[in-house]
């Protein structure tokens, strides 16, 4: 590499890879989990590892204010929030109403004192439009904005998992195997894109395959072969990605991004009470789902060694938590 930008360590890293012992003698195969939601308690999730290059760019800039958008329940907004407070910085986020009241994410970003911009789906399309427009009032209040794009999903944010998928890597050799598939969720792309640079600058064999959290799989392809081409071109990475590389499986979102489903909370609450490892609604939970089911069907050889990626948002499973009551009193049975 030529260029390497500066970061920040805020997130609690090295994570943890474990071994999942029951999952394993149940599927017949050797089954780990990078536990990226213990990066932190309240920064718990993979958004923090994205942050620590962005933020470090914000401060460089002599930034004094993180804007950023999403859903009511981001993950991503929670943990620019908390970045932004411990440097010191104030923080707006332009968020798009679902109606799940002041729990979960947003209920940090309330304790937080973050300041919001309301949008609706269809205002939310125009995303990036709307956080300039709100930088430009800011500026002329006398601030000094530094716009994070939605999930850090730019070249800048790939380095996030660049650098996880290094640590990672190091983290099997001393376990004794190199991982032959890594499933991540992928959602805004970054982490994905991240994994995929990094394993291939190793030069190991991983294969990256991205459960999709919502049913835009085309414009997450596009956006992934974008940033990793920004981020091979800016750092002068000569990585020989090939966009052909790019596996990403749809058809696991369930009833669409950030709805939860009967199916989906059943094998969250197995899933727990099989590893003692709670999973989120969104990402982990529907990323799991398809990757033990892709394992069960055959869809990945006997004898290879596995890896779950998760990461966190531990935090949305509380705007669900009426759906898991309801579940339980109902004495619907987990598989």
């Amino acid at each position: 590499m030529q260029k390497k930008p500066e970061k920040l360590n805020v997130a609690m890293l090295p994570t943890p890879l474990e071994f999942l012992q029951r999952t394993s003698e149940r599927l017949d195969e050797k089954v780990w989990i990078k536990r990226d939601d213990l990066t932190g308690s309240a920064k718990s999730g993979n958004k923090i590892r994205k942050l620590e290059f962005l933020a470090a760019q914000a401060l460089s800039e002599g930034a004094d204010v993180l804007i950023s958008c999403g859903g009511e329940q981001s993950n991503h907004c929670r943990a620019v929030a908390l970045v932004a407070r411990k440097l010191g910085m104030d923080v707006h986020l332009v968020l798009r109403r679902t109606g799940e009241g002041p729990t979960g994410n947003w209920l940090l970003d309330i304790i937080l004192g973050a300041t919001f911009r309301w949008v609706t789906p269809q205002q939310y399309e125009h995303k990036d439009a709307i956080m300039a427009e709100e930088a430009e009032k800011l500026r002329m209040q006398g601030k000094n904005p530094y716009i994070v794009p939605e999930g850090g999903s730019n070249a800048l944010g790939v380095w996030g998992y660049f650098t996880a998928a290094q640590e990672t890597f190091e983290q099997c050799k001393k376990e004794g195997f190199v991982p032959d598939y890594a499933f991540v969720a992928s959602g805004s792309g970054a982490t994905y894109a991240g994994l995929w640079t990094g394993f291939k600058y190793l030069g190991a064999p991983t294969k990256i395959i991205g459960i999709t959290a919502g049913p835009d799989i085309d414009g997450q392809k596009k956006h992934i072969i974008k940033i990793t081409q920004e981020f091979a071109e800016i750092y002068q990475a000569d990585i020989g990605l090939n966009p052909d590389e790019i596996t990403l499986i749809d058809g696991f979102w369930g009833s669409g991004y950030g709805i939860i489903d009967e199916e989906i909370a059943k094998f969250i609450a197995d899933f727990a009470r099989t590893e003692g490892i709670i999973l989120d609604p969104v990402y982990t939970g529907k990323a799991f789902h398809g990757a033990l089911a892709l394992i069960e069907q055959g869809e990945i050889p006997h004898g290879k060694s596995i890896i779950l990626w998760h990461t966190g948002g531990i935090f949305g499973i509380f705007a669900k938590g009426q759906y898991f009551r309801e579940m339980y009193y109902s004495g619907a049975r987990v598989k």
